[in-house]
């Protein structure tokens, strides 16, 4: 089984594994914010495993196509679901409200991830509803938010938004592109620069003395 990993698009989606596996230490461990930047790299190295899978295809052996489409399921539910969840809850403080947030997006991100495994896209390359990897940009954009917001506003705030995201994934009205081509480096980037504006947010926070 080990074998799969020989496949540069697994071994990508294996490597996510590995900053998403930290990102969730980082966070439960309190650094939230070195969390979500670490599960930023897993967001876009998610796309950079389909984006080496389809220039690869055809050196790719039998098997590997599948392996790694359920590989990388298991991966989109760990970054785009459960870590959010886990992430709403702590911002919370364990609220009510931040586990009904949490309840409703887990339950929304399975429905969502299982119907793209057994639909997929459109035939014009469209996601049907919001994808979950949307989950974790939007907790790195809050959370450069958060310190013009009071704590109780911000974990309201992210509990909220979070609920009506969970029903944009599970919705059939919208259609969104993937992220393919061009797109690719372009959200790399992206995700690179919030990530290191979330630790410098990080070392701000640690160097302030706590009242």
């Amino acid at each position: 089984m080990i074998g799969y990993l020989r496949d540069y698009a697994n071994a990508i989606t294996a490597l996510a594994f590995l900053f998403a596996v930290v990102g969730l230490y980082l966070a439960l461990n309190g650094k939230i914010e070195l969390g979500v930047a670490a599960m930023l790299w897993t967001w876009f190295l998610d796309h950079w495993d389909g984006h080496v899978a389809r220039k690869t295809s055809h050196l790719r052996r039998p098997g590997l196509a599948d392996f790694g489409k359920s590989f990388d399921g298991f991966g989109d539910f760990l970054h785009g679901v459960v870590f959010p969840a886990a992430v709403i809850i702590l911002i919370g403080q364990g609220s009510v409200l931040s586990l009904i947030a949490s309840l409703i997006l887990v339950l929304a991100g399975a429905i969502r991830l299982s119907y793209f495994e057994n639909v997929g896209l459109t035939a014009d390359a469209r996601f049907t509803g919001i994808p979950v990897s949307y989950d974790t940009p939007l907790l790195a954009l809050l959370l450069l938010l958060r310190p013009f917001l009071s704590p109780t506003s911000f974990a309201a705030t992210v509990a909220m938004l979070f609920i009506a995201l969970a029903v944009l994934h599970v919705t059939t009205i919208i259609r969104v592109p993937s992220i393919r081509g061009r797109a690719v480096p372009i959200a790399t980037a992206c995700a690179i620069a919030a990530s290191m504006a979330l630790v410098a947010l990080q070392e701000i926070g640690a160097s302030v003395p706590a009242n």
